[in-house]
């Protein structure tokens, strides 16, 4: 995505927002225990993550060793999409997917506020944010929404409001469906948030 959007950042405003989506809602606050098979680099399918990774400049270890519960990692997402009219949204979520996907760090409490430092957030402002209940029930909440509406997986992908595709997907596919949404599906000029 991030290529095709640099081949069109002439052409098209850009601006990536991510939402809430629990693909294991019952997670335990400890985490679940991943089968041996999901952290196994000979496993074909972590594999070809690890080489789809390279290819593009991420280097994929996939060594963590649990699925973490992430109510508190995506309560930090809606934190940054808060704070700074949602500039450091994005790079927050970058540094969340490095330290889980590259460095096989489980999203604790302490590994959630390297990442709000690395990202010039306040750690106070999020310690009072992640720790309003409404805060967390907001995120729930919001994450049951995309499930109805027939989100099952991630990532799945909208462009001016309108939902387009689900997968990862290579640069053209961004790009053809980027002009898609932008003939097909124009924003009008108020309403570009």
């Amino acid at each position: 995505m991030e290529l095709a959007m640099e081949s069109l950042k002439d052409k098209f405003d850009f601006r990536v927002r991510w939402e809430p989506f629990f693909l294991k809602p019952d997670t335990p606050p400890e985490g679940i225990p991943k089968p041996a098979a999901y952290t196994d680099p000979n496993n074909p399918r972590v594999a070809a993550l690890i080489q789809t990774g390279a290819e593009i400049g991420l280097q994929f270890t996939n060594k963590c060793p649990v699925f973490p519960n992430t109510l508190k990692a995506h309560a930090l997402m809606e934190y940054a999409k808060e704070v700074e009219n949602g500039q450091k949204q994005n790079d927050v979520a970058e540094k969340l997917f490095k330290k889980y996907f590259t460095d096989g760090e489980k999203l604790t409490d302490e590994i959630l506020l390297d990442v709000v430092t690395d990202a010039g957030l306040s750690k106070d402002a999020f310690l009072d944010y992640v720790t309003k209940p409404e805060n967390l029930e907001k995120v729930v909440s919001k994450a049951a929404m995309w499930s109805a509406k027939g989100i099952s997986g991630v990532p799945s992908f909208y462009m001016n409001g309108q939902r387009m595709f689900s997968g990862a997907q290579d640069p053209q596919t961004f790009i053809k469906m980027f002009e898609v949404a932008a003939t097909r599906f124009p924003l009008q000029p108020e309403s570009k948030n």
